[in-house]
């Protein structure tokens, strides 16, 4: 099986499914995976998965995305052969009250244009699920045991001795292959997350400096952020009072000073 076909599987069985692999139409199409579910009755889910996963996007982003969607449906569930070969191998289960889903499993596809994408195979009768969270789950749930699957070994390797090291995963998102916009949203999710504000609290003033520096806010944004979202009662007159001591502010307010006097009426001399 491909790599994405042996991390659905395995995603599968952790599920408590049962998965049927490698079936083959009577002109040797694959059919997918047939994934099912049993309890004391009998067969209480059936799964018919095709799984599409690529790189870069199988599906048109164009006028044209409901013709690449009936096309993909027809191909991986359409065909005559393919629907030949799942019945070939269910009819055997008792499982009359059960209905087998169509399930389809995507890799890339725009973004942009997600729910209607889903809405599309939705009215085919064909269920989405996105690869990314099949990928997310596995890893997430991966422990320390050794795996002897190849496929699912090479995830642990990657989450425990590369994800783990703050250096290169931080080089990996800075990566060509990721975009500005992925990288916004990546840091974006991750404050978020209230234990990586706290992390904040041991960072030193330089660094952030330069992350307000980079921000691009406007004077009267950040003294709005400032006032509202950093300061309380007891802390505003301690900054205003330290910043007063600032060389600098002195000798703006100096500098102002100085203009607010050559600028008196002339009413004040007399």
């Amino acid at each position: 099986m491909s790599a994405e076909k042996e991390i659905v599987n395995y995603w599968y069985n952790k599920r408590g499914f049962f998965t049927i692999n490698n079936i083959k139409t009577s002109n040797n199409k694959d059919c997918g995976i047939l994934a099912l579910k049993f309890d004391d009755d009998g067969t209480s889910e059936m799964l018919h998965t095709e799984v599409s996963c690529s790189i870069t996007s199988n599906i048109s982003d164009a006028k044209g995305i409901d013709k690449s969607i009936r096309n993909i449906v027809d191909e991986k569930f359409g065909d005559r052969a393919i629907a030949a070969a799942i019945r070939g191998c269910t009819k055997q289960l008792s499982a009359q009250k059960s209905i087998i889903k169509k399930i389809i499993i995507l890799g890339a596809f725009p973004k942009s244009r997600r729910e209607e994408i889903i809405k599309r195979f939705n009215e085919n009768e064909v269920e989405v699920i996105e690869f990314d969270s099949i990928l997310y789950d596995v890893l997430e749930n991966l422990d320390t045991q050794y795996y002897k699957n190849d496929i699912i070994r090479t995830l642990q390797l990657t989450k425990f001795l590369l994800l783990t090291e703050p250096n290169r995963l931080s080089k990996l998102l800075v990566n060509e292959a990721f975009s500005s916009n992925s990288r916004k949203e990546f840091l974006s999710s991750m404050l978020d997350n209230e234990d990586i504000i706290k992390e904040f609290k041991k960072t030193n003033s330089e660094r952030l400096g330069a992350i307000l520096k980079s921000s691009n806010m406007k004077p009267k944004e950040l003294a709005e952020m400032v006032e509202k979202n950093v300061l309380n009662k007891r802390t505003r007159k301690m900054f205003l009072s330290s910043l007063m001591e600032q060389e600098k502010s002195r000798k703006i307010l100096s500098k102002n000073n100085k203009v607010r006097k050559k600028n008196m009426a002339l009413g004040k001399f007399f």
